[in-house]
């Protein structure tokens, strides 16, 4: 889930009347964003990581205006042409680390005074969310905005040696050296890797050679800046896949298209290739199945009554040789086909409105075997006076490499962010987390959890296979691993085992004090004490043991041995 806070009044404007907080409330219910506070004039929201586009204020008030009625459709028209000599060229040398390129304008109504600071504000806001977020931390793209105003296009995008750039740091008052930039600057120590091979650095500049950026780490200041009363401002993104730069200058659009700004495509010459920029702003076109529809929804709806909730919903409807098409716009890169407008149908309805289906046979559902063993697992544990959790399969690569070996963990090729970008291989690493959110909390502290783990299967299709894992852990001042290797065996014993043990040693423990647990010679888990070295780093100020057993082969071997208890 991603949070933003937003202005109250800037949302309020943009949607066209005030609600109370209870209204807001209630409106934003059947929405993927719900309030987290509302205070001082701000609105705490969290919302799914496919809805960005309600992270914004513009965003946010275009989904409220659907719901209630008072707009709907795609906002604005259809894009500008592009503006005259308004285009990039991307040198080949920039193929290696950062090869794509995507641009965008954006021009205030008539009329309108242009970028005020609230908006300003809002848009760095935005643009850091999407960096945090669909850039992961700017490694998969970023984004840069330049008022195009004061700038001389076409613009150039290249990697150049150090010695040879020189500019004034946004923020800044004094021009520096790439060089010194480099070694010295805050951003540069943080994201300088990105943009930097060797004694070359990535550079955006316009024909007259101003430096706009060292891309993806700082603006310059000056053609790099936007300010207040800007009326034409070019939206870029660098990055190292065309799909993700195109949607980051997508979702960037959405502030400036929320406020009547006209949109106009920027053309990209590359060293092999031209794109004309037009498929980066314009709406993409989804054929509306109603078959479809009425199958997932379970409901009848008419081919108008669909077409309604599209509109209301902030798409696009077209209609062309008797086919009906979805208008879907840049910034909402989560509807990829047909089948995702029938959400986007239900949500703009309402589920209220889906009259309930009673299903023709009321036969009894009941737990399957190994759920029913699990539940007696859980409520020994419950009575030995752990408190169970619920965590996610996905963790931060820190938490994964405490107790697995290197390489053990599966590393998601492109997670929505970092902190959740492994797969779990062992479940004590999610309580150890656990323990680390709750230091304030007084001790001791007695966790468990059964869930899904995924380790590698070279005999698999996939490579890796699920096992569902049991784990536990004490921190307080009487934990260690006597206490777990107690709290092993009661658990085999109400289960009616015994589970002998054997010295191992295990990542991220105290050597001489792991053991493995045996079932009929097979290894069916472990108890150990963490090491201080990680109680250090969790800032968990007393000692924690822990106890894990894979319940994949525990449940298999409850039914090859006789006289277990079931």
């Amino acid at each position: 889930m991603a949070r933003s806070s937003l202005s109250t009044a800037r949302l309020f404007a943009i949607l066209g009347k005030e609600l109370s907080e209870t209204e807001l409330r209630e409106v934003l219910f059947r929405t993927k964003v719900e309030i987290e506070s509302v205070q001082n004039g701000q609105v705490e929201v969290e919302g799914n990581a496919d809805r960005l586009d309600l992270l914004d204020e513009g965003g946010l008030a275009l989904e409220l205006q659907g719901s209630l009625g008072s707009a709907s459709g795609l906002p604005g028209g259809p894009p500008g042409a592009a503006l005259p000599g308004v285009e990039a060229r991307v040198n080949a040398s920039v193929s290696p680390l950062r090869p794509e390129l995507e641009m965008a304008v954006v021009v205030a109504p008539e009329g309108s005074t242009g970028l005020d600071t609230g908006t300003i504000e809002e848009l760095v806001r935005y643009q850091e969310l999407l960096h945090a977020t669909l850039g992961r931390v700017r490694k998969a793209a970023s984004l840069g905005l330049y008022p195009l105003e004061r700038l001389e296009p076409p613009f150039h995008y290249a990697m150049e040696p150090l010695g040879q750039v020189r500019f004034t740091p946004l923020g800044g008052s004094a021009e520096v050296g790439a060089d010194t930039f480099y070694s010295e600057h805050a951003m540069a120590k943080e994201f300088g890797a990105l943009g930097r091979k060797d004694d070359l650095a990535l550079t955006l500049r316009d024909s007259a050679r101003a430096v706009l950026s060292l891309p993806p780490v700082l603006n310059a200041a000056g053609a790099g800046e936007v300010r207040p009363g800007d009326r034409r401002v070019l939206i870029e993104s660098t990055g190292t896949r065309a799909a993700r730069t195109r949607e980051m200058v997508g979702y960037m659009l959405l502030p400036f298209a929320a406020r009547g700004w006209s949109v106009h495509p920027v053309p990209v010459h590359r060293p092999d290739t031209s794109v004309d920029g037009v498929e980066v702003v314009s709406p993409r076109r989804l054929p509306v199945q109603a078959t479809l529809i009425n199958r997932l929804l379970g409901s009848r709806l008419t081919s108008a009554e669909i077409e309604h909730a599209l509109l209301s919903a902030r798409l696009g409807v077209e209609r062309a040789s008797g086919s009906l098409h979805a208008l879907v716009p840049p910034w909402r890169a989560d509807l990829l086909a047909p089948v995702d407008l029938a959400e986007e149908v239900a949500i703009a309805r309402g589920f209220a409105s889906f009259a309930p289906i009673l299903p023709p046979a009321m036969s009894m559902g009941r737990r399957r075997p190994d759920r029913r063993f699990e539940v007696q697992l859980g409520d020994v544990l419950l009575g030995l006076g752990y408190q169970e959790l619920n965590t996610q399969v996905l963790v931060s690569p820190a938490s994964a490499e405490r107790f697995s070996e290197p390489g053990e963990a599966l590393h998601l090729s492109n997670p929505i962010t970092t902190e959740l970008s492994c797969a779990r291989p062992v479940l004590r690493t999610s309580l150890l987390d656990a323990l680390e959110r709750n230091t304030r909390s007084s001790y001791p502290q007695r966790f468990f959890e059964i869930g899904p783990v995924i380790v590698r299967d070279p005999d698999a299709d996939t490579g890796t296979r699920t096992e569902t894992h049991l784990a536990l852990v004490d921190a307080g001042e009487l934990a260690g691993f006597a206490l777990a290797a107690g709290v092993s065996e009661r658990l085999f014993e109400v289960l009616g085992f015994s589970a002998p043990r054997e010295p191992a040693e295990a990542r991220g423990c105290v050597p001489g004090r792991v053991a493995k647990l045996r079932i009929a010679g097979e290894l069916v888990g472990l108890v150990g004490e963490v090491h201080p070295s990680v109680l250090s780093e969790l800032k968990v100020q007393v000692p924690v043991s822990w106890v894990e057993v894979d319940l994949s082969r525990l449940e298999r071997l409850r039914g090859l041995l006789p006289n277990k208890a079931g």
